[in-house]
C-alpha cells in the first residue's frame, strides 16, 4: 500500500520535520512581540519574506507526500480539499458581511487558514470513512 510506504520513507521524513522546524521558527519569528512592527520598508519586507520563505517549503512536502500516494487516496484528499475549500469560501464570504454590519471584528487570515486545516482533516476522515 503506497500509504504506508510514505511514512517509512525515511527520506521523506527527514524532509517533513526539517520544513516543519523551518515552518515552525520562521512563523514564531515573524509573530514575534519583541520584533514589533517595523518601521522601515526593508524591515516589513524582510519580515513577510521570512514567515512566507519559510511556509513554502511546506506546501512542497505536502503536495510530495499527496503525489506519493495511490491514486485512491489522493481522490480522498481531491475531496477532502474542495469540501475544505467551499466550507472556507461561505465562512469568509459570511464572516466579511457580519464584519462590515459591525457585528464582530475581522478575523485574520490565520484564523481562515486554521479553519481550512482542521476542515480538511475532518473531511479526509469523513471522506475515506464514506468511500471505504
Amino acid at each position: 500500500m503506497a500509504q504506508q510506504n510514505t511514512h517509512s520513507n525515511p527520506r521523506f521524513l527527514r524532509a517533513a520535520a526539517i520544513t516543519s522546524l523551518l515552518w515552525a521558527t520562521t512563523f514564531v519569528l515573524s509573530k514575534s512581540a519583541w520584533l514589533g512592527h517595523p518601521d522601515t520598508l526593508p524591515a516589513r519586507l524582510a519580515l513577510v519574506v521570512v514567515g512566507v520563505g519559510g511556509f513554502i517549503p511546506v506546501v512542497f512536502v505536502y503536495a510530495k507526500s499527496i503525489r506519493m500516494q495511490d491514486e485512491f487516496t489522493q481522490r480522498v484528499h481531491l475531496v477532502a480539499i474542495g469540501i475544505a475549500y467551499a466550507t472556507i469560501a461561505v465562512v469568509s464570504y459570511a464572516a466579511d458581511l457580519i464584519t462590515q454590519a459591525g457585528f464582530i471584528p475581522q478575523i485574520p487570515a490565520l484564523g481562515l487558514w486554521a479553519l481550512m486545516v482542521f476542515v480538511w482533516f475532518i473531511s479526509m476522515l469523513l471522506t475515506s470513512r464514506y468511500y471505504r
